[in-house]
């Protein structure tokens, strides 16, 4: 073959192996692109469903808390009594206690006929006093025997509510409807925490909640959808369908992050190529070994870079995880502790009842035997009986301020606390079961405050489930005695709590504080108390222990660092 010939088929060669190079990268970087787009746009979509699954659970849950409520007020003697009587004032107290522990927005009731009897809101906020028309659709369904149920849609300066209706029923006749109007607006509060835009549609597509205030009562959505992702979930019971989208664009960005890269992947392949067809008339056999071993070393690059992309994704897949489960354990315990205390409020309940209609009782009688001295004209008489009056409406306010302050939900950090003060509180609230059980409850504190490093409500709530588990021990007992005692060193402060009861076998001590164990007879304790409490002083760097008491039962002793020695709880 002539040389010119050999260069012409070199030529040729060379403009085969550009042209078919040129085809294989486009086609290698558009199949990355799409590739690459795809798949991070699955990912957005995942997060973005799962952000929908906890929102929409979030506005399910909320309304769920408030459903029984309406029924169960309704049933009470004093909601009964003021539907058959009209009382305004039984009435009033009984809506306003009902919308003060519950967190209604507005509990009301009306007669059979729709007339409003009283509510626990006055003024421009409150929907009582409007009658039946407010809510025609929650009454309807209410005097038909159901649990009504009703949106009030807001508007862009008016987060929605939501209105639970029930029959008051005497004797199987209908007396009254009782109302429950349920806020919103903490939906939306925790819908804000997420930056994706969330929209919860009723039947009629108009927009009832949302965390974008804007759009609110609107039947348009003005968030332009086109561009955007769009993951959808029913709520059936409910007749809404809520939606959440998000901006594609981060996927379009690592999408062409992947492009870039193949396109240099490519240039530099191209380079090499290139050189090897250049070099090629000169040193055949060495251009050969050369490309043999660029295949080896790319087929080796790519095994490698796929192994490196599996386990980056696996790697990105298990943090994803662990965050998930570390927020649903969080949430699992933050419940578990507000259903224990309200388990404990539980328990309390019948005491409790006592503890308030005994004043009540002797509020009463002091009532009317000021009303006949004022009428005997022997007012300075009757000043002793209204000071005794206010004495114990200032006891009923105590009780009811500690009860809002135990049922509130605690926060997770550690702050200086008056330990004092936690005693006190917490004796406060068991003494009802103390009367009715007839023990002997001796406080033991030092004369100085005791600050310690901690949370005041679940301070109080180990504290209350110390004290409560010492009563229920020595129940049975002739001469019941409980003892709390403060002690203090240079960095901790000790607290015990000991009785005179059975106390607590060895065989069973390393078993006391593991969830649903329980001494206690069936019906009598979930077994949660315990286990809690443990929970809550190692979370405060703190240690609960139990050991055989002088008295002869058992001795639970808490340890906690002193403020100014204590660390960061985690969340």
């Amino acid at each position: 073959m002539s040389s010119f010939m050999r260069r012409r088929s070199v030529r040729n060669t060379r403009i085969v192996v550009i042209v078919l190079f040129l085809l294989i990268s486009a086609g290698g970087v558009w199949l990355t692109a799409l590739t690459s787009y795809r798949v991070f746009e699955s990912d957005l979509e995942t997060r973005v469903n799962a952000a929908l699954q906890v929102q929409s659970g979030v506005l399910e849950s909320h309304l769920e808390k408030f459903r029984v409520l309406a029924p169960i007020v309704a049933r009470s003697p004093n909601a009964e009594a003021a539907a058959i009587f009209n009382d305004e004032m039984v009435g009033r107290r009984v809506s306003a206690i009902a919308a003060g522990m519950a967190g209604a927005e507005e509990v009301w009731f009306l007669t059979a006929a729709g007339r409003p009897v009283a509510s626990s809101l006055s003024g421009r906020q409150a929907v009582g006093p409007l009658g039946w028309q407010a809510i025609a659709k929650a009454y309807g369904e209410a005097a038909q025997g159901q649990l009504g149920r009703q949106l009030l849609a807001g508007t862009a300066d008016r987060p929605s509510s939501y209105v639970f209706a029930s029959p008051i029923r005497v004797q199987n006749r209908l007396a009254g409807i009782l109302a429950v109007r349920v806020p919103l607006a903490p939906v939306e509060q925790v819908w804000a925490l997420t930056k994706y835009p969330i929209f919860a549609n009723d039947e009629t597509g108009r927009v009832v909640v949302t965390n974008q205030a804007a759009q609110r009562g609107s039947r348009m959505m003005t968030v332009n959808r086109d561009n955007l992702l769009k993951v959808s979930k029913e709520l059936p019971v409910l007749g809404w369908r809520v939606h959440a989208f998000a901006d594609p664009f981060e996927a379009r960005r690592q999408a062409w992050r992947a492009v870039v890269i193949a396109v240099l992947v490519c240039v530099i392949f191209g380079s090499v190529l290139w050189n090897l067809v250049y070099r090629w008339e000169d040193q055949l056999r060495r251009r050969r070994r050369q490309k043999a071993e660029a295949l080896r070393l790319e087929r080796k690059v790519q095994h490698r870079t796929a192994e490196l992309r599996q386990a980056n994704a696996q790697l990105k897949q298990e943090v994803q995880d662990r965050q998930r489960a570390e927020e649903e354990l969080h949430h699992a315990q933050a419940e578990l502790v507000q259903a224990a205390k309200l388990a404990t409020l539980g328990e309390m309940s019948a005491s409790l009842s006592h503890e308030y209609n005994q004043p009540l009782a002797a509020i009463r009688s002091d009532a009317d035997v000021a009303e006949m001295l004022i009428t005997r004209g022997r007012a300075e008489e009757a000043r002793g009986n209204l000071q005794r009056i206010g004495a114990m409406v200032d006891r009923m306010a105590e009780i009811a301020r500690t009860l809002k302050g135990f049922t509130r939900k605690a926060g997770t950090d550690v702050r200086r606390v008056n330990l004092h003060q936690v005693v006190e509180e917490a004796a406060l609230l068991l003494r009802p079961q103390v009367k009715r059980t007839g023990t002997r409850v001796s406080l033991h504190l030092p004369d100085a405050p005791v600050h310690v490093a901690g949370g005041k409500i679940r301070l109080e709530q180990v504290v209350v489930n110390l004290l409560s588990n010492a009563v229920d021990a020595v129940s049975h007992r002739q001469d019941p005695e409980v003892s709390l005692k403060v002690e203090v060193t240079s960095r901790d402060a000790f607290l015990s709590v000991e009785d005179n009861g059975d106390g607590v076998s060895r065989d069973i001590r390393a078993q006391v504080f593991e969830p649903f164990f329980t001494t206690k007879q069936s019906g009598s304790g979930l077994g949660l108390g315990l286990s809690i409490a443990y929970k809550i002083v190692h979370d405060f760097n703190g240690s609960l222990s139990v050991e055989d008491s002088a008295a002869g039962g058992a001795r639970f002793v808490m340890r906690l660092p002193l403020a100014g020695h204590e660390t960061r709880a985690a969340d």
